[in-house]
């Protein structure tokens, strides 16, 4: 199965088929609202004297809390239709990173990222946000392609982060316009974000009106694709899926590795702890990569605050 977004002139069609009990809705959009505050208090409550991460777990919080102030002070009002149209057409995702146009409306949301951070960050980060401020706006999109198209030996990881938090933003202020529908269609290719056509950061098993599903988290532009579990998200087999997690089976946190593909991707279980965030918990549970890797597993998802040097 693969998920797509329909046109909004098709809802009323589509709204019989999603009354019967078992229906599963393929695709969810970020809460702008509380999105930002509930992962810098989670980074916060993450980062104890036990984690040996506490400290960037902390600078994650400040750039995080520092994302929601740019978000209401720099609204985002456009019409997509016209992109949406040409993205049907084109069969890709509407948002896709990788072709979508970009405005300058990413821009000033990163130079009030960085005029927000500029009092409180440590001062070896100074000279980088000074010198993303001094980049002209021709250098600040070379970086921001190369980022989206995961050309990552072209950026410096301390630029990479500011960067990406910015056109993070923008991107899910995009996808909270989208006007239109999910549903799910046989396909391929949903390792990658039906939205943006991103990877994920983590998947996560939900409580609530979701209880038990799992979903992937984009870690662009903050949506959630279902992706049934017992089956590798990266390859769809499910013949050599195995568990592991630092505690103990009741562990709030897992890697599902895949023999078949050798990758692995996080999940977090919302039953286990009602906090969990899909990229705090991520960046707090690095120790649990490292023993994927040792174990000879390769991470198939990407962390916002965690770049590649190549």
């Amino acid at each position: 199965m693969s998920i797509r977004i329909i046109p909004k002139e098709q809802l009323g069609k589509e709204r019989v088929n999603e009354r019967g009990a078992g229906f599963i809705p393929p695709l969810l959009f970020a809460n702008l609202n509380t999105l930002y505050q509930h992962r810098a208090e989670r980074l916060r409550s993450l980062a104890t004297k036990d984690n040996p991460f506490s400290s960037y777990l902390n600078f994650a919080a400040e750039i995080v809390q520092a994302q929601q102030k740019a978000l209401y002070d720099n609204p985002l009002n456009v019409e997509l239709d016209e992109i949406f149209l040409h993205s049907r057409q084109e069969n890709r995702a509407p948002l896709d990173c990788k072709t979508l146009p970009r405005t300058l409306h990413w821009q000033n949301i990163l130079h009030s990222l960085i005029a927000e951070l500029q009092p409180t960050v440590p001062g070896h980060v100074k000279p980088t946000l000074e010198n993303l401020a001094k980049n002209s706006e021709q250098e600040l999109e070379e970086i921001a392609s190369a980022l989206l198209n995961s050309e990552f030996s072209k950026v410096s990881p301390d630029q990479a982060v500011f960067v990406w938090a910015a056109l993070s933003v923008y991107w899910t202020q995009m996808a909270s316009l989208i006007p239109g529908k999910a549903r799910a269609e046989y396909g391929d290719h949903r390792q990658f974000c039906p939205v943006c056509g991103s990877m994920p950061v983590t998947s996560v098993v939900q409580i609530g009106t979701s209880q038990g599903l799992r979903y992937l988290h984009c870690h662009l532009c903050e949506s959630e694709w279902h992706v049934v579990r017992i089956k590798c998200s990266n390859c769809e087999q499910t013949r050599d899926l195995n568990y592991w997690s630092l505690e103990s089976e009741q562990a709030a946190i897992k890697a599902e590795s895949c023999g078949d593909c050798g990758s692995y991707l996080k999940i977090l279980y919302q039953e286990k702890d009602p906090n969990v965030d899909a990229v705090a918990d991520d960046l707090a549970s690095l120790i649990l990569d490292a023993k994927m890797e040792e174990e000879g597993f390769a991470r198939s998802s990407l962390n916002p605050f965690l770049f590649p040097n190549e």
